[in-house]
């Protein structure tokens, strides 16, 4: 008997944690088996890796998405199915995803009884129809293990109290968050292995014992050992995990092979992985930062806590009332996820890749810190100045309206936008320095200033009024606010 508990999909993942595919018809598949007391079950975690290579996008440009349909059934030993029908489900991602030896991750989770099983799963893509098929047999555990599978990881992490909730890819075991992989890829660049078993004592039973991890080539040539760590496991078992460096490990594939001593009884867990070279992953690490920085999570990835805090600080110009107190008190990794969440509630396409909303308003913001900065020495930040802060929150004024002095008149401009609710700003640079200061608008959100007609002068208002369509001095123009 079999019992889905869960079926998922995972967010992209790009060349670095993911095995290329060694044959076109084949998916690179895992299922890790995990022991649970009650009713004495097998649970079972299985991981598919697609290939963006098998996938043709719908069209070109920054619409096009890449459109999959992923089917699994689960067969006993007789062939016959456990379940009524194959399990099925679609996927899409943007077509700016596909890039060398890039995939995504799909799990699946379930249990099952005692006996001998075997995954299919069959991904097909929606427009060529090609299809690439995947299997993993495995054998439901008749009665409690020492050990669990082994499990590989790119990245494994200690939730904290601000940051707790899996990202895309992610699952948590305790108070870890582990993104899985099929078949774990490292690099030069980033030669850390994850790994993570469950250890299990029989009873109420505590344990004791030792841990050790080798890594093996094909041969059985063994290229790195641990010495033997001391574990120690509460009633009923616990989690063992940790981490290697690679760094120096020539490419090829290995063997990652974890021992477990427990009592006096030593137990072995391996699975596989693969070190790429250096050539291949400057230039796919070239190619997934390009790709990976058009998305919201990979903006924020490579910037260390004084950049961050440089990305949040304009937020208060578009930000919900109170939506940014609590940021300062964030860890580093939960001020990324917020900066992530923050942006993805205001993509108006999600379904591109990239995130417009945010590159416009940053580039107004880049703009505005290089265009209306005011003085010399110390200056506020451009996007912290009158014009900088419509400019940011706006865009570029649709129709300008510059006027050097005149008369008693200090240099005015002002801008239109016509798009969306039409609106106006005027500044008036009462200083001559440049410092041109908001004194009347229209846009209830901001504040004017009640007596910007006597700073501009009769006839400089009247100017205004003709270039708006206005007439400040009649009935229309009586009130302040009043708009177009």
């Amino acid at each position: 008997m079999l019992r889905f508990l869960m079926t998922s999909a995972a967010a992209v993942a790009l060349s670095a944690p993911a095995a290329p595919l060694h044959a076109q018809d084949a998916l690179a598949m895992r299922a890790v088996r995990y022991y649970r007391t009650e009713g004495g079950r097998t649970l079972v975690k299985a991981f598919v890796q697609v290939p963006y290579s098998l996938l043709q996008p719908t069209g070109s440009g920054p619409d096009a998405v890449m459109v999959y349909r992923i089917s699994a059934k689960v067969l006993d030993s007789n062939g016959m199915s456990l379940l009524p029908e194959a399990m099925s489900w679609r996927q899409q991602v943007p077509a700016s995803m596909k890039a060398p030896n890039a995939s995504g991750l799909e799990q699946m989770q379930f249990a099952v009884e005692p006996g001998s099983y075997r995954v299919e799963v069959v991904v097909e893509d929606s427009v060529s129809g090609r299809k690439a098929q995947g299997t993993a047999t495995l054998e439901g555990y008749a009665a409690a293990p020492a050990t669990s599978d082994l499990l590989l990881s790119p990245k494994m992490r200690v939730a904290d109290a601000n940051d707790t909730v899996p990202q895309p890819g992610e699952f948590r075991a305790g108070n870890t968050l582990i993104a899985p992989a099929a078949r774990l890829r490292i690099t030069p660049l980033r030669p850390q292995a994850y790994y993570f078993l469950e250890a299990y004592t029989p009873g109420s039973q505590e344990a004791a014992g030792t841990m050790q991890v080798e890594v093996l080539d094909a041969a059985g040539k063994s290229w790195f050992k641990t010495a033997s760590a001391p574990v120690r496991l509460s009633d009923g078992g616990g989690i063992l995990k940790g981490q290697v460096d690679l760094d120096g490990l020539p490419p090829g594939r290995y063997m990652l092979d974890v021992a477990v001593t427990l009592d006096g009884k030593t137990t072995r867990r391996s699975a596989e992985f693969e070190m790429a070279g250096l050539d291949e992953t400057l230039a796919a690490d070239t190619a997934r930062v390009t790709q990976e920085r058009l998305t919201d999570e990979g903006y924020f990835a490579g910037m260390n806590e004084a950049q961050l805090d440089s990305a949040a600080e304009p937020l208060v110009l578009i930000a919900r009332n109170r939506e940014m107190n609590t940021y300062k008190s964030l860890s580093i990794s939960a001020k990324r996820r917020f900066l992530t969440d923050f942006w993805k509630a205001r993509d108006s396409r999600p379904e591109t890749a990239r995130n417009e909303d945010r590159e416009r308003f940053y580039g107004a913001i880049a703009y505005a810190n290089k265009e209306f900065k005011v003085g010399r020495g110390r200056q506020e930040p451009g996007w912290q100045t009158h014009r900088g802060r419509i400019y940011a929150k706006n865009g570029v004024p649709d129709d300008i309206l510059r006027r050097v002095p005149t008369g008693q008149a200090p240099p005015y401009l002002v801008w239109r936008y016509t798009r969306g609710r039409p609106r106006y700003y005027v500044f008036a640079d009462r200083s001559n320095i440049g410092d041109y200061r908001l004194i009347h608008t229209n846009d209830n959100n901001e504040n004017g200033i009640p007596t910007w007609r006597d700073i501009l002068t009769e006839d400089a208002v009247r100017d205004v009024g003709l270039f708006l369509g206005v007439d400040f001095y009649g009935s229309t123009g009586s009130n302040p606010g009043s708009g177009l």
